[in-house]
């Protein structure tokens, strides 16, 4: 329970996105831009790949598997998001574009965390 407590920011940013995803109507408009829905995704789930790696790191996890898990959990989240959609969401539908956008979002925001947190260790160094 303790590690699920120390992943609160990701839980929060997940609810949000599981949210915005399943609702008919979110509240939200976008620009009538062709492709701004692909990059919306990218950036709702680099913030999750963000908020997963760096609520890892507050409960010191280190290495390969906290990097594993900041970019499996999310990616998988957005696949069922997407399947959830097309089976029971209408009008909402799931789509590969979608869950793509997902992992190249959650792929940015990890390499960002990866980045950040050598800088940090380089630093302290």
């Amino acid at each position: 329970m303790l590690l699920i407590g120390g992943y609160w920011k990701s839980i929060v940013v997940g609810i949000g996105i599981l949210y915005v995803s399943l609702v008919r109507d979110p509240g939200i408009s976008l620009p009538s831009i062709a492709g701004v829905d692909k990059w919306v995704h990218c950036l709702m789930y680099a913030i999750l790949g963000i908020a997963i790696c760096w609520d890892s790191i507050g409960l010191k996890m280190r290495g390969g598997l906290l990097w594993l898990i900041a970019l499996v959990v999310p990616m998988v989240y957005g696949g069922i998001i997407e399947i959830v959609q097309e089976l029971w969401f209408a009008p909402r539908s799931g789509e590969w574009m979608d869950w793509l956008a997902d992992c190249i979002g959650v792929i940015v925001g990890v390499g960002l965390m990866m980045i950040i947190n050598q800088l940090c260790k380089n630093r302290h160094a």
